[in-house]
């Protein structure tokens, strides 16, 4: 993962232009809510697309790589075939493919807010507990999402098309639901070690720093927060690729009994 970790986290950082954007005009983060994205001007819009595509990008490189490193070929730090390596596609293969990754992301949200949109439906119309009503709008779009994601591999490392790819997410997904299952619960809670992790690093720095200065204890944090964002970026990827090769093996199993 360690040699993946200056391209996830300048993907990371990118990711982060719009919040840079906000920082330098109102001098604090702006909370995302309907009310204030309809008042973001262009220039916010604009950096808001080139960070998400540059980020795209830059960690469908990072998938690139961790597949190569764990079948034992030396990669170049943008991704490509070291000399002597079979070739493989590196960043301008990846900008290449942008129009197809830009289209997985819209066919995985449509696909997403479809499964999504009767139970929050449900949960709109019905009354129910805060804790019922909140599992009936999470649940689908975690399950969903997770399901669409195995496309993810097989959009960068076999080059599918969008559809191609969302439709390979989702029959692996129905075909192996059980084990997604388990998969997305040790997947969520990891995270949330990493969460807890991170945040103890976040307080102990800055109480060691706290005679430098505010400034000083938020650039550490900062620093910090962005570190752990890569770091799970890399846990994600490299789970996501075990993962989609686990259950496309499995089901090729399957198919052979």
């Amino acid at each position: 993962m360690l040699p993946c970790l200056p391209l996830a986290t300048i993907g990371t950082l990118l990711g982060q232009l719009p919040a840079a954007y906000d920082m330098a005009m109102h001098g604090k983060p702006v909370p995302l809510t309907a009310a204030s994205l309809a008042q973001k001007g262009g220039e916010w819009w604009a950096l808001y697309a080139l960070g998400t595509l540059a980020s795209l990008v830059l960690w469908a490189i990072v998938l690139l790589k961790q597949q190569r490193i764990a079948a034992g070929v030396a990669v170049a730090p943008d991704g490509a075939a070291a000399p002597g390596a079979a070739a493989m596609p590196g960043a301008g293969a990846m900008l290449a493919r942008l129009p197809a990754i830009v289209g997985f992301c819209l066919a995985s949200f449509v696909v997403v807010l479809l499964v999504s949109f009767p139970f929050g439906l449900l949960a709109a119309l019905f009354a129910m507990s805060p804790g019922l009503r909140t599992a009936l709008v999470l649940l689908p779009i975690l399950a969903t999402s997770a399901a669409v994601s195995l496309g993810w591999p097989a959009l960068v490392l076999e080059g599918r098309s969008s559809l191609a790819a969302v439709a390979i997410g989702l029959r692996l997904a129905v075909a192996h639901y059980q084990r997604l299952v388990l998969i997305v619960v040790a997947i969520l809670a990891t995270l949330i070690v990493m969460v807890i992790l991170a945040g103890l690093a976040t307080a102990v720095v800055a109480g060691l720093a706290s005679a430098a200065g505010a400034a000083v204890q938020g650039s550490l944090a900062a620093a910090i927060v962005l570190l752990a964002a890569a770091l799970a970026v890399l846990y994600l990827s490299a789970f996501l690729l075990v993962v989609f090769d686990d259950l496309r093996a499995r089901t090729r199993a399957a198919r052979d009994v």
